[in-house]
Parts: C-alpha cells; structure tokens; sequence
C-alpha cells in the first residue's frame, strides 16, 4: 500500500481509526504529517475524526498518537508482568525443553524428564565424574551416535534448527557433539529439578532485539520438577569445572583422563596451579605453572612425581578412615554438627511460601491495573483518577518486588549453606575398604593440596585441605 501511495495510485487512505494505521508515534509523525503531504494522500481515521485533509488537526492526530503509543506500552508491562508471574510459579513458558527433559503430556506448562535424553545426560555427569575431560566426552558420545540434542529434538519431529549444525557442516545423520554442549548440560541447574527462565529480555517492545540479564535477574524456582541429577554429583561437577581443570582431546583408542588431582594441586609459594608434565621414562610430575610459564623468573620451579602424591594422599585418607572406623560415636557427633541441615530447610520451605505469595500479590496488582486501564479508556473512571490508582498499584508493586528481592537473596543463601553442608560429611562407610584412589573418593574428600618445596633432607610438605 505504501509503495502504492508513493506512485501516487490513490489518493485517500481510509481506516477504522488512526491505531489501525499505527500504534508507533514515530510512524505516525513519518507518513501522516510527512510522506503522505509531499505524495499529496490524504488520510482519514473515521471513528475518531482523524482527518489530514482537515486543517487543525494535526496536535489531536499527535495525542492520539502518543495515547494509543502508551496503550502498546501498558499492554506491555502487564503482559510481561503475567508472564513473569507465571514463571515465578513454577510454570514452564519456553518454546523447547531443556536436553533431558520434555513437556509434560497432562500439562503444557510442566516438564518431566525424557528417558533416552536423561539417560545420556546422567552418562555425561558419570562420565565427567570417573576423570574424563569434556572434549574427551563429546568424542565418546559421538562415538557412540549418540544424537545430538539438535538432531534429537529434530528425530522427534520438532522444527528446531541450530545454526551452527549447518555452519559446521556436519554430515553424519545423527550429529557431532561439541565442546561446548557437554560443558552447557554440565553447568545447566535444570538437571537439580530447578526451573530457570527469564535469562534474556527484549530491550523493548518496540525491537526484537534479545539480550541477556544478570544472572540475578534469572527466575528461578527451586524442586519445580523431578531432577535427572542428584545435587551431590552436581556439586562435584560444579568443584571440578570450577577448578578448570584440563581437557583432553581423545586419540585413537582409549580415551586418556586427568589425572586424580587435576585443578585441585597449587604452589604453596605463589597459589598457581601446578600442571602435569612428563619427564624421562613417561613419569608423570606435577609443576608449578607459574614458573613453568615464566621459565621460573617468576617463582621456583616446584615440583612433585605424581606417584608420590598419590600414594601420599590415599595414605592420608586411609588414616581418616581408620580414626572415624577407631572412634566411630565421636567421629559421628562431629560430622553430624556439620551437617544438621533440618532448620536451614525448614527455614528454606518459609521462604519459599513467602515468594509464591508475593508472586500471586503482584499478579492481582497488575491484574487490578489492567481492569482500571481499561475503565479509562471505556470513560468509566476520569484520567486523574485513573493516575491515582495507577500510582497507589506502582508503589504496591515497587514494595512487593523490592521484598521479593531479599526474599530470593535470602533464599539463596539457604540454598547455599544447605548445598555446603552437603559437603562436610565424607563417604566414609562407603569407602572404607577402597582398593585403590579414584577420581571419586578424591572428589569427596579432598578441597584442594599445597606442594612445598624440598629441604635439604629431601623433605616436601604436602598440605591437604578436606571437605570436611
């Protein structure tokens, strides 16, 4: 039509009324009081007397333009306010389910775990957890043909398209993992049972521009649906990657893992962490990686055979296990002060109430300001009464988000010292016989170790910080 106008084909433009032209203030100065002048169209709202060939009527056209503008935008907030509210409620609004689970048949607005995908994801935790780096598992995975989530989501008959399949250029029909998929579901809190949304947001309704909020902006609403990882496995996963240890690309044949105590092993003298090297014969060392990289300008060059830290730290933890086994109803009081977690769940469980209600307020404000919008615009209430409420709504809802707000700090802390108290109570009773170390029972025992350098009688200090 507007190419039409330009080529002057007509020269009336007839609407309901100017919102049916455009609700964009900035369209309506553009055509109405601009192009349709030097292309000599007249334009003609019937409802509300919008006529440019009338002269006068141009500030009416522009306050028009600027209500119906506020319209779009009220509509806006309340529609982004509902939603909002939704999620905060635990309903799932996402257009696809995160890799392990899928909707819920009985309700669209719930997710349940989809056993074949939750099946490779728990394999890529175990994986992970036994010593294997990422690029390691997602050469496994694609060993295995396993499909990819795309092409997973695609064999279920979902139009879902991922860009980079095709820039990659992959051929094979079920997919190649990447780095980067392995590491995401190894970060993705989904698999606890914890519903995260609200992690972009447009920039206006105006622009389909999407960009990402901090993640204290995330909703987050904690055993919303059944997990497909258990937390403590999470956690291990969590201290690993945080730890950054390295990755390893596999090779023909066997895939290699880090050795036991990858990330966990610093300098005592400069806090960096120490790197495995190989020295004559293929023995394995541990080196500080500071004066590797400076070439031990910046610090000395401390180093460890790997051997003798492992038969060092399984002694040590040979001898934990002996005391709690020797001393059993003290060693049990002990870690039970630790890890009484009842009252920080209890506590938890209020907190979490005082959201959902909270939630359930701000939709019935936002609910009441819509009704009210409406009643101005129907010439029910006037326009000065219609601000005083929507002031009395604006500072109802400024109170609830600010009280939602430490509500959710709050939350998180328990969240928080509930996970840490989870870690202080070692597996004892099920390590007690072990054979030989693993990546396992290091995980669940060791925070982190501290090499020092050799006295002159050869002697090293070894400082090993538990988890409990």
């Amino acid at each position: 039509m507007l190419r039409a106008a330009e080529n002057r084909k007509f020269e009336v433009i007839l609407c309901k009324n100017q919102s049916r032209f455009s609700r964009d203030m900035e369209i309506i100065e553009k055509y109405l009081h601009n192009l349709f002048v030097l292309w000599s169209i007249r334009f003609i709202g019937v409802t509300d007397n919008a006529d440019t060939g009338a002269k006068g009527g141009k500030k009416a056209r522009q306050i028009n333009g600027l209500v119906n503008e506020w319209y779009c935008e009220d509509i806006s907030d309340n529609v982004t306010s509902v939603l909002a509210a939704k999620k905060q409620n635990g309903q799932y609004l996402g257009h696809w389910c995160t890799f392990g689970y899928e909707l819920d048949p009985g309700d669209k607005y719930k997710i349940v775990p989809d056993p074949p995908a939750a099946a490779v994801v728990r394999e890529i935790y175990g994986l992970y957890l036994s010593g294997y780096g990422i690029a390691a598992i997602a050469n496994i995975l694609t060993g295995k043909q396993y499909p990819t989530p795309c092409v997973y989501k695609q064999s279920k008959g979902k139009k879902y398209y991922n860009p980079a399949q095709d820039k990659a250029g992959y051929s094979s029909q079920y997919g190649v993992w990447s780095n980067n998929t392995v590491r995401r579901i190894l970060h993705d809190e989904t698999y606890l049972g914890h519903l995260i949304q609200g992690r972009e947001k447009k920039v206006s309704y105006k622009s389909k521009k999407v960009v990402k909020r901090p993640r204290g902006e995330w909703i987050v609403v904690r055993d919303n649906h059944e997990p497909i990882i258990n937390q403590e496995d999470f956690i291990k996963a969590q201290n690993r990657l945080g730890a950054k240890s390295s990755n390893f690309k596999a090779n023909c044949g066997e895939m290699p893992k880090s050795h036991l105590f990858a990330g966990k092993v610093t300098c005592m003298d400069c806090g960096s962490t120490m790197q495995k090297r190989y020295g004559k014969n293929r023995t394995q060392y541990l080196k500080c990686g500071l004066a590797l990289k400076t070439k031990g300008r910046e610090c000395s060059l401390r180093t460890i055979r790997l051997e003798t830290l492992t038969l060092e730290v399984e002694r040590r933890i040979r001898r934990v296990i002996e005391s709690y086994i020797g001393d059993k109803e003290n060693a049990e009081m002990l870690f039970e002060s630790f890890y009484n977690k009842d009252d920080l769940a209890k506590e938890l469980k209020k907190r979490k109430a005082a959201l959902s209600e909270t939630a359930k307020r701000r939709e019935e404000l936002s609910k009441g300001l819509a009704s009210a919008y409406l009643d101005k615009i129907n010439g029910n209430i006037s326009e000065q009464h219609f601000q005083i409420l929507r002031q009395n709504f604006d500072a109802e809802i400024h109170k609830i988000e600010e009280e939602t707000e430490k509500t959710q700090a709050a939350a998180a802390e328990l969240e928080s010292n509930i996970k840490e108290k989870g870690l202080n109570t070692p597996k004892i009773r099920e390590y007690a016989e072990f054979s030989e170390l693993t990546h396992e029972i290091v995980n669940d025992f060791v925070d982190h170790i501290e090499i020092g350098g050799k006295d002159e009688d050869g002697g090293q200090p070894i400082n090993i910080y538990w988890l409990f």
